[in-house]
């Protein structure tokens, strides 16, 4: 008897199979049906309908075929992993940012995000993403995991605290310490408030993560420059997001910004 993996094989070095199975959760087919939806010779259609048979993934119907439920379930796994294999191949390094932050590795997660990458031509496409996005907010509340500060973040957040919207943002000692020396006058300006309470951690980030009203945003970095934003509107996100940022910001000490000033 083939092994498993045999039969994933057959399966898998056959597009004509593939599209048989497909073909056949849509109701029984007669095998000339079949060659002229799919464009395939009567032989070809004959010979891996018989195939399919003998492996009990289809079955006769009313002098048809059709896909059984183990043929469902095969087809399904097989068109799972063509699916996260191909969403790998576009995010590749952008997705070690998912399992730094805690959440879920799973296709169904990345699938329902919105995904802005940079790209020779537009290397900010991910910071401008984020800015335009958190700022379209009418949430009352924002908490994020910063791991490099820049004068277009300062400025979002800014905003969002001048309109009166409450904030935390726990930030690495190098970011912190980084921020202060570079930014100076901005930075302090844009902590200056009391509607933001400012945390230090002892580690160092590799990923940003802000949550703001139902919305969660996830930064990939490499070298210091933010290379991919994901966001979700979803609430076991969110509820994982929350998790990891609590846990960080347990793990940190709050920072008087009057400090920051001296």
């Amino acid at each position: 008897m083939p092994s498993p993996d045999e039969r994933v094989r057959f399966l898998a070095t056959s597009p004509n199979r593939v599209s048989l199975l497909a073909e056949l959760e849509e109701g029984p087919r007669q095998p000339a049906e079949l060659v002229d939806r799919l464009s395939l010779s009567r032989s070809a259609v004959q010979r891996n309908l018989r195939e399919l048979t003998e492996r009990g993934w289809v079955r006769r119907d009313d002098g048809g075929y059709v896909s059984t439920v183990g043929g469902r379930l095969v087809l399904g796994a097989y068109e799972g992993l063509t699916d996260t294999v191909g969403l790998v191949e576009e995010y590749g390094e952008n997705l070690e940012a998912l399992a730094e932050a805690g959440l879920e590795l799973s296709p169904a997660v990345l699938e329902g995000a919105t995904v802005v990458t940079a790209t020779d031509s537009d290397p900010h496409a991910p910071l401008r993403h984020y800015t335009d996005r958190v700022l379209e907010t009418d949430s009352t509340r924002f908490q994020g995991i910063v791991p490099v500060v820049s004068p277009l973040f300062n400025e979002a957040h800014k905003t969002l605290l001048d309109r009166g919207i409450e904030g935390e943002i726990v930030l690495d000692s190098t970011a912190l310490a980084a921020s202060k020396e570079e930014y100076d006058a901005a930075f302090d300006d844009a902590l200056a408030t009391d509607e933001l309470s400012l945390y230090a951690h002892g580690d160092s980030f590799s990923f940003g993560l802000t949550i703001i009203g139902d919305r969660v945003f996830l930064g990939a970095y490499e070298g210091g420059q933010f290379v991919a934003c994901f966001e979700w509107v979803d609430p076991e996100v969110r509820e994982a997001a929350l998790s990891t940022y609590e846990s960080h910001r347990e793990a940190a000490r709050e920072v008087d910004t009057a400090v920051l000033s001296s």
